[in-house]
C-alpha cells in the first residue's frame, strides 16, 4: 500500500501552470536543487499564469521537509 500511495504522490502536479509533477520536483531537490529559485531555474517552476501562487508554498515545504529529514545536506547558497 505504501508503494501504491509514493507512486500517486509522485504523479501529483504541483506546479498547476507548467504541470511539473512532485516526482520531478524531488528528484530535483535530491540532485542538490535546495532553494525555490533553484528549481525555478532547473524546472521553470512557478514560471507559470499564476507566478507561483499556488505552487510555491507547496515546493517550499517540499524543500524544508527534504532538508529537514537529511540533516548532512549542504545547503546551496540563496
Amino acid at each position: 500500500m505504501e508503494i501504491k500511495k509514493q507512486l500517486l504522490e509522485d504523479i501529483k502536479k504541483v506546479c498547476l501552470c507548467r504541470s511539473i509533477k512532485a516526482g520531478t520536483i524531488m528528484a530535483a531537490i535530491k540532485e542538490g536543487s535546495l532553494t525555490f529559485e533553484a528549481l525555478r531555474r532547473k524546472l521553470g517552476v512557478g514560471t507559470g499564469n499564476c507566478k507561483a501562487k499556488r505552487c510555491r508554498s507547496k515546493i517550499e515545504d517540499r524543500i524544508k521537509s527534504y532538508k529537514d529529514s537529511h540533516p548532512t545536506t549542504p545547503t546551496a547558497p540563496q
